[in-house]
């Protein structure tokens, strides 16, 4: 995941690049070497950290394991781009270098998904909106209540047909420059409608606990599908 802070007034010139590489990420899945790559534009909460920007875009490169993560290190984009927008491979690599161009930084984390609870018709939509949920592990047992618990919550509401998607997921590596406060991410998309649904005595003891085994930062934000392939 790669959280992408702009320069300002490079929104145009950043979307126009991305459009550039959807082309050479549609071929690349299309050979079985990534799964999904997606573009969010993002509505952010509260300030994580002072004296940092938000991210106004993230980029979703979905593997499907860790050896296919690690080959797509030697792909050749370069070539990609000749063949995929049928220009000369000068240019492709003009367009390549420039890349970067229109951001100020990139906040880069591996992420591995740990449990998601899914509706049998969800499918990615341009203009969905996912809500982001920052999470910080405070003891060994945070993970198995998202596991067995929360999942379990998350399911019951898609049952209901007010929730469509729930993604849990842990940062296994961020760059230098990235965010500390959290050890965790969880990624739902609601759905309007459905009935509310209430828990038993046992469950909301133990949904209780789960709610102390981390810490939720306030107001993380959400964001809106742009790109996807």
């Amino acid at each position: 995941m790669d959280a992408v802070v702009l320069k300002e007034g490079s929104d145009a010139d950043y979307i126009e690049i991305e459009e550039f590489w959807s082309k050479i990420h549609e071929d690349i899945i299309s050979q079985g070497k990534k799964m999904q790559w997606s573009i969010w534009k993002t509505s952010p909460g509260d300030p994580i950290a002072a004296n940092t920007k938000p991210a106004d875009y993230i980029i979703f490169n979905n593997y499907e394991s860790q050896e296919q993560y690690d080959a797509s290190r030697d792909i050749d984009y370069t070539a990609i781009a000749q063949r995929v927008h049928g220009i000369s491979k000068k240019k492709a690599q003009k367009m390549i270098d420039s890349s970067f161009d229109p951001r100020e930084t990139t906040r880069s984390y591996t992420l591995s998904i740990q449990a998601q609870a899914v509706s049998s018709d969800f499918s990615p939509q341009q203009g969905m909106v996912c809500s982001i949920s920052l999470m910080n592990q405070k003891n060994d047992d945070y993970e198995s209540f998202e596991k067995e618990v929360f999942k379990d919550q998350f399911q019951r509401r898609i049952d209901n047909g007010n929730h469509s998607f729930w993604g849990f997921t842990r940062v296994e590596e961020r760059s230098e420059n990235a965010y500390t406060q959290f050890s965790h991410i969880c990624f739902n998309v609601g759905e309007q409608g459905g009935n509310a649904i209430e828990n038993d005595f046992k469950t909301q003891k133990l949904v209780d606990l789960g709610i102390q085994s981390r810490e939720m930062l306030p107001n993380s934000g959400s964001m809106e599908l742009i790109l996807f392939k």
